[in-house]
């Protein structure tokens, strides 16, 4: 019976993770000039490997110093 409760409280919990991995992907796309939903999606496959990609990409907007 408590080992049962332990995988759920784990699954839970692992759950919870992987939603705000997918919420940080979404907001790091966005403040970088990406497509958000893109990433998410793409995120939703391969979470940690998406995760450290979008941290490593450059961001797409410039500012217009001329």
């Amino acid at each position: 019976m408590l080992a049962s409760v332990g995988v759920t409280f784990g699954g839970i919990v692992g759950f919870i993770v992987w939603v705000l991995v997918m919420v940080w992907i979404y907001n790091i796309a966005k403040r970088k000039g990406r497509h958000a939903v893109a990433w998410v999606i793409l995120g939703f496959f391969f979470s940690l490997i998406t995760l450290i990609v979008i941290l490593l990409m450059p961001s797409k907007r410039t500012t217009a110093n001329a």
